[in-house]
């Protein structure tokens, strides 16, 4: 059963990878959705919610933007809110339930194996847009932003690995285990360089940080690990500043995006502060609907926020900005894996966020895994 609910969520994964391509995607993702919800109600007859204060929140969230939905007569914010409330339930409540505690193990090998045929896909399409990698989409910032997932995995696998490593257990096969994610932590860079996605940049930078500290913190000031670290730490540091130095295509790819930097510079939110204007000017308490924004030629806010603000209302901003909180508070709650874990993920967010939207991509499940994964003292059964 481990291999079935690990290619189940697999699936999902790369059908949230794949929705801006096409609209099969999008329903696909949904359809994986109901078969976590069935197969879970199959197996168990009683399904505990782990986490009451966030469904409750999510729930909210997803209310108000069906009120939105109705006062604004939009049709497609009533699909998208509906299905991703969904997607919440399953990931959240159903699939938690199906794994327990082995959540964390299930969906980190998951997302690995959604990220091969993906990455396979993205290379031989090859998309280019404004001289930036696009892979299978058309925009290089979706590409960019789509590898946070991969990215957010990976610094968890190399937390894992360097914590075993720190304390000397099956040293041979943590040096080959730490040698692969950093080969895997490599490509990923490198296609985030490629898109020229300076947001997804900014956010793994920000991510491999947050491992970092995690890694010194759990030491408890003892020596001997912390000189382990910082020899480990030394090693691979070198390594990478040695592979960029000498590999010409992770030098153009440096050099592409430094270029991009060097264009924007007079400009940093590339016209972002312009649309956040707009919207807080055109300020609606029920929102404007999802296409509101093609009346000054863009799709979105280019902000998760600003965009749920713009689109479904200021209740609806509330409900989930507090949703949001609430995972990020329940680390009490969790043990050390799942509060690094968390960390990424929150950070993961918030940093795209900044300058993109999230709706039905990746990070968003990988949200829903952590708000369903802390068991606090008002959980139930249904």
């Amino acid at each position: 059963m481990k291999l079935f609910y690990t290619l189940m969520f697999s699936s999902l994964i790369f059908m949230s990878l794949m929705q801006p391509v096409a609209g099969i995607f999008h329903k696909s993702s949904l359809l994986f959705s109901l078969l976590i919800i069935i197969v879970s109600i199959l197996l168990h007859k009683k399904i505990i919610i782990q986490n009451v204060q966030a469904s409750v929140f999510f729930s909210l969230y997803t209310f108000f933007c069906v009120m939105s939905a109705g006062v604004n007569q939009d049709m497609a914010l009533l699909k998208n809110s509906l299905q991703l409330m969904c997607m919440f339930v399953a990931v959240s409540i159903f699939f938690n339930d199906l794994v327990k505690e082995r959540v964390l193990e299930i969906v980190l090998n998951s997302v690995l194996i959604a990220y091969l045929p993906f990455l396979v896909l993205c290379f031989q399409q090859a998309n280019y847009m404004f001289d930036a990698f696009a892979g299978v989409f058309e925009n290089p910032n979706t590409m960019g932003f789509s590898m946070i997932g991969l990215m957010i995995v990976v610094l968890m696998r190399l937390y894992n690995v360097a914590m075993q490593m720190l304390h000397g257990q099956q040293r041979i096969k943590c040096m080959l285990s730490f040698m692969l994610y950093t080969i895997i932590y490599l490509v990923g860079l490198y296609v985030i360089l490629l898109s020229n996605a300076r947001t997804s940049l900014l956010t793994v930078a920000f991510a491999t940080v947050v491992v970092f500290v995690c890694i010194v913190k759990s030491m408890n000031k003892t020596f001997l690990p912390f000189i382990k670290f910082i020899a480990l730490f030394t090693a691979v540091a070198f390594t990478v500043v040695m592979i960029m130095m000498n590999m010409n295509m992770m030098q153009e790819a440096i050099q592409s995006i430094r270029l991009k930097m060097e264009k924007k510079s007079m400009n940093i939110t590339d016209g972002r502060l312009e649309i956040w204007q707009y919207v807080f000017e055109h300020f609606n308490f029920w929102g404007h609907g999802v296409e509101s924004l093609w009346s000054i030629g863009v799709s979105h806010a280019h902000n998760t926020f600003i965009n749920i603000l713009q689109e479904a209302g200021l209740l609806a901003l509330i409900s989930y900005c507090l949703f949001l909180f609430v995972i990020a508070k329940g680390y009490r709650q969790m043990n050390e894996q799942l509060i690094v874990f968390t960390g990424l993920v929150i950070v993961a967010v918030l940093g795209v966020s900044t300058f993109e939207i999230l709706y039905f991509n990746m990070l968003h499940i990988l949200v829903f895994v952590v708000s369903g994964s802390i068991r606090d003292q008002g959980k139930k059964t249904i």
